[in-house]
């Protein structure tokens, strides 16, 4: 791992200490004492099947399961300041049998059904109809599995750093909804995988621009339907890897640019509004035992945690990865799981 890439990830894991504390039995009560109210939701779902060889029918065995964790941690900080620490980690597998030539089962290589790592801290004063704010958020996924031919742990890093104001639009015993707005800067350093030479750089890109957020919650039937949603646009106003986008399609014909499936104008996507959706229902059936239903759509019309990487001869280098980052239109995730679940 490089130094730099070791420092960013320190500072990370110290902003999450808050989050790791000693949750309290009532968040809201100690956050108005004064003290660190805080919650914690580990969530475990397996699903598994195994068969010999001899088995009738053609099944084959598998075993899906995942893992989620959210953290929360609060607390005032005299009478203007309140700092308030979220953490969401998220992973889950698929491994399934196969059968080989001579018709034996064997477990293939596992495949990913989920990874997730998301952390934001976030200081608001207090004293006025706009409340400034200033937050730093952190996004990563534990195994990168883009390219079939390498993996890579913690890929890519994402940091980002806003200042604004915000409001609290909505403020009741089983709703709230506080909306942000601010500029943002955005650092990415992602390890890429070039398969000419067998070789692996790690690359790093920076961006700005304006954030507009909503963050909304709500509680349903006596606090046993618990919806949590966030809304966020994010318009760019500039990408430190536009000038190399732009240089090489100036150097290059239509017809290799269609070849590498690059398209002309694909400098403008880096600096196209980012939209993110996420919704998340959790049902309580009993204190251990939970169905939660999560759905997000996302618009990025151009992944910029890829930058385009060129040699001495301004050749590129990983077109590939450069043609995958592109998503014209918009993507969706729903995952629905039944499972334990432990609030602590």
């Amino acid at each position: 791992m490089r130094f730099d890439k070791f420092v960013h990830l320190t500072l990370a894991l110290a902003l999450l200490l808050p989050v790791l504390a000693v949750a309290a039995e009532d968040v809201e009560a100690e956050f108005e004492a004064g003290n660190w109210g805080t919650e914690a939701k580990l969530g475990v779902n397996l699903l598994q099947s195994y068969y010999t060889k001899n088995w009738n029918g053609g099944d084959k065995g598998s075993v899906v399961w995942n893992a989620t964790f959210d953290g929360l941690a609060k607390k005032k900080l005299g009478e203007d300041f309140q700092w308030s620490n979220t953490l969401h980690l998220a992973f889950g597998q698929n491994h399934q049998q196969e059968r080989d030539a001579d018709g034996s089962l064997v477990w293939q290589r596992p495949d990913k059904t989920t990874d997730e790592i998301r952390f934001e801290s976030l200081m608001r004063y207090m004293q006025s109809a706009l409340d400034p704010f200033f937050s730093v958020r952190f996004e990563s996924q534990f195994l990168d599995q883009t390219n079939p031919l390498k993996e890579f742990s913690l890929n890519p890093m994402e940091f980002y750093e806003t200042v604004g104001v915000s409001r609290t639009l909505v403020k009741q015993d089983e709703r709230e909804l506080l909306a942000r707005l601010g500029f943002t800067l955005h650092q990415s350093m992602r390890d890429i995988y070039l398969a000419v030479g067998d070789e692996t750089v790690s690359e790093s890109a920076n961006d700005g621009g304006i954030e507009l957020v909503f963050d909304y919650k709500s509680k349903y039937f006596e606090d046993r339907v618990e919806y949590v949603g966030q809304l966020r646009f994010y318009q760019p106003l500039f990408y430190s890897g536009k000038s190399d986008i732009e240089d090489f399609i100036a150097s290059q014909t239509t017809a290799q640019l269609a070849a590498l499936d690059i398209d002309a104008d694909l400098a403008d996507y880096t600096t196209a509004v980012d939209i993110d959706f996420t919704s998340t229902f959790t049902t309580n059936i009993t204190r251990a035992l939970n169905v939660q239903l999560m759905m997000r759509w996302m618009y990025d019309k151009y992944d910029t945690t890829v930058p385009m990487v060129l040699d001495d001869a301004g050749a590129i280098q990983n077109a590939d990865a450069v043609a995958a980052s592109v998503r014209k239109s918009g993507q969706f995730k729903q995952a629905m799981s039944i499972g334990l679940a432990h609030t602590f």
